[in-house]
């Protein structure tokens, strides 16, 4: 964690030094700095004796110098090379005249930029030219004939002078490198973040979907069953009052026949309230499907116990047959064994209840998000379709979904 905080403020030091206004800003204050350095005459560790005389002293000669050299800092952006290349001619012709230490600093400056910015192969070369710089310090000393501590006294100061700004250098670009490493493993967590969510919405969705289409599909299959009521009844109608006008008159026969045909219309009004309730949406015109009722319910994969209550509404019969056939499936799926069924009738209401033991080590629930429900949901719209209530879960060891609908149904909005 040091190791990229430290990354972190090397390269954020860097950037904001990179811009022109800083290059700017850097080479007019090694120019003030390097020229107080000669005003206060501090010179570098070594001879300050000039190597060469020039006229009016060489303090003024350096001066210029140091312009110069600052001047060609400012591409050093663009050109680190070149200008290391400038600031190292400028730098010799300083020593020349007894050398200052802004005139280093400057060549500090040049050293320092290529380590940071430039590319393989120039920075190789300025490497390997600082480096036979260093080991030709000892050997040209050796061969001038100076003493060993002479020998020591300037190798030291060779690796003083020439390696820190490489080595700073190289450690900012080691930061700088190490830092866009992390941006970059970062951007791709958050796309593998960004990606891994898009995917939890489109299982929602598609399981929305399923959902959506399963009670769609459940419902009109339900339409179907009931129009097949509704249009028996409706049959009825029709033969009992075509039979009575092609006879002749009788009064008790043609009461006997209306008195048939106004149950049959109310029984129908009554079975085409209950699909109205159910219905949503139409189906595609296929094959017709056989009403369902109770009567079939030893049919299904369940065990009956005691009677099952017969003469009930189309809609309940259908609706009650539905929801066990659904409640057998969602048996074998949480329980264990055989499940039994139960149906009574209680005055105006059909209660259901179908049980199955639970397994000893119950798998954990899915997820909500990612699991479509259709079952469960299917039965409660079938049951609240009729104005009635469905519960489903563990209770008592067992599984247990209970049912209650009204003989009657009892819709929110008759409309």
């Amino acid at each position: 964690m040091l190791t990229a905080l430290r990354a972190r403020l090397d390269t954020t030091w860097w950037l904001a030094r990179e811009s022109p206004q800083a290059v700017r800003w850097d080479s007019v204050t090694l120019l003030l700095v390097g020229l107080l350095l000669l005003t206060l005459d501090v010179r570098m560790v070594g001879s300050d004796v000039p190597l060469v005389d020039v006229p009016g002293g060489p303090l003024p000669w350096q001066a210029g110098l140091l312009v110069v050299a600052t001047t060609v800092l400012l591409g050093k952006r663009t050109h680190p090379v070149a200008a290391l290349v400038g600031v190292t001619v400028l730098t010799l012709a300083d020593a020349a005249l007894g050398g200052g230490l802004g005139m280093y600093l400057v060549l500090f400056d040049a050293i320092f930029t290529v380590a940071v910015r430039a590319s393989g192969r120039p920075r190789a070369a300025v490497l390997g030219t600082l480096t036979a710089l260093v080991v030709a310090t000892p050997v040209g000393a050796v061969v001038a004939g100076l003493g060993t501590q002479d020998v020591a006294q300037l190798t030291l100061v060779a690796l003083a002078l020439l390696l820190p700004p490489w080595w700073w250098g190289t450690d900012v670009r080691r930061s700088q490198a190490l830092a866009a490493e992390q941006a970059r493993r970062a951007d791709a967590e958050r796309a593998r973040a960004d990606l891994a969510r898009e995917h939890a919405d489109d299982v929602a969705r598609i399981a929305a979907l399923d959902r959506v289409r399963a009670v769609q599909d459940e419902r009109a299959r339900m339409a179907r069953d009931l129009h097949d009521v509704v249009a028996g009844h409706l049959s009825a109608v029709a033969i009992h009052t075509g039979a009575a006008l092609n006879a002749p008159p009788d009064t008790d026969r043609d009461r006997a026949a209306l008195t048939a045909a106004r149950t049959g219309a109310l029984d129908a009004l009554t079975e085409m309230r209950a699909m109205i309730l159910v219905l949503r949406e139409g189906a595609a015109p296929d094959a017709t499907t056989a009403p369902a009722g109770l009567a079939r319910v030893r049919d299904l994969d369940l065990d009956v116990l005691g009677d099952v209550p017969d003469a009930l509404p189309a809609a309940v019969d259908h609706a009650a047959f539905r929801i066990l056939q659904e409640a057998a499936t969602n048996a074998r799926k949480h329980g264990a064994g055989r499940a039994t069924v139960r149906c009574t009738r209680d005055g105006g209401t059909l209660a259901l209840v179908v049980e199955n033991a639970l397994p000893e080590h119950a798998p954990a629930p899915a997820d909500p998000a990612l699991s479509s429900s259709t079952g469960l949901q299917t039965m409660r719209e079938r049951a609240a379709a009729l104005g009635g209530t469905l519960t489903a879960g563990p209770a008592d060891d067992v599984w247990r979904v209970r049912a209650t609908l009204p003989l009657t149904p009892t819709p929110e909005d008759p409309r």
